[in-house]
């Protein structure tokens, strides 16, 4: 009797194993591949590097990103189909994302930016950061590229891009007038939405940057994606104080400006002297170069 109770709990036991198996197969034969996209790299810095030195800091260090943004997007019935998955730093996995994706052809865009909020990615070939208020453009980095997903394809190493330019306003003045609490940078002439293929700015749009003054600080940088059909900004720079009145306005026509360059006006804000002498391209670690002028 004790000999048979046991078979009977064997093959009890043999049965649920069996039973455990079939579904483990179906989960892992499902007729999906689990793809993993890692970003390995921004313009050249290894993303190991760049979350150290975020991590040591305390904070982000300006130029470095605080948000990821990682889409998959595919074509079903001629419907347009997107997963996405938006990250925080400092939140687990920072910088990695998987998808379970059936075989295919997908593009793929990352970006990643040091923005309050996250970009409209729902077209494409239109990556917006014009869609709410507040969501302004910062040091911004891509990667866009069609990709074949096959049974073989488990991850991705990426390697993101710069593709903004910067604009750099650095003032000689000994200090700020006592009342002056923001410079606000109205500009026309680049972009706040980028084309991942190309990229390029594809909207023409009018941008405005507040930033807020602070002690000692006289450098005041803002960004745009240049467009394919325009390469330079009208820019006017509006001192303001406290109640957000204007203190004195200064207008710079046609500044030039180049994807991965930053473009550095220096001068006095805040008096009337013009400084005639023009400085050639200087390099940058971090940049492509600087191209530096005098007003």
């Amino acid at each position: 009797m004790k000999t048979k109770i046991a078979l009977m709990g064997l093959l009890g036991l043999m049965a649920m194993q069996s039973c455990s198996e079939t579904l483990i197969d179906r989960e892992e034969n499902d007729g999906t591949v689990k793809l993993t996209l890692k970003v390995a790299s921004m313009d050249q810095v290894p993303f190991s590097k760049v979350v150290n030195c975020m991590t040591r800091g305390g904070s982000s260090p300006v130029g470095i990103c605080t948000k990821i943004n990682f889409a998959v997007y595919s074509y079903q019935d001629d419907v347009l189909t997107k997963k996405q998955e938006n990250q925080d730093f400092g939140s687990d996995g920072f910088g990695s994302a998987s998808f379970n994706l059936e075989e295919g052809t997908y593009k793929i865009v990352v970006i990643a930016h040091g923005g309050d909020g996250n970009p409209t990615m729902t077209d494409p070939a239109k990556i917006s950061f014009n869609n709410k208020s507040g969501l302004r453009i910062t040091d911004t980095f891509l990667y866009s590229a069609d990709v074949d997903i096959t049974s073989d394809t488990h991850e991705l190493e990426l390697d993101l891009k710069r593709v903004v330019a910067m604009f750099q306003l650095k003032l000689d003045d000994e200090n700020l007038p006592n009342g002056v609490s923001q410079l606000r940078f109205e500009y026309n002439g680049g972009s706040s939405t980028i084309d991942p293929v190309s990229g390029l700015g594809c909207v023409n749009s009018k941008q405005t940057e507040t930033i807020e003054c602070q002690p000692g600080v006289m450098e005041f940088g803002i960004y745009t994606f240049v467009r394919g059909d325009s390469n330079a900004l009208k820019i006017k720079v509006s001192a303001l104080n406290s109640l957000g009145e204007v203190i004195k306005e200064q207008e710079f026509q046609n500044v030039p400006v180049t994807c991965n360059y930053i473009t550095r006006y220096t001068g006095k804000l805040f008096k009337n002297e013009i400084l005639a002498s023009l400085f050639n391209v200087t390099l940058n670690t971090e940049w492509a170069g600087t191209n530096d002028y005098a007003f």
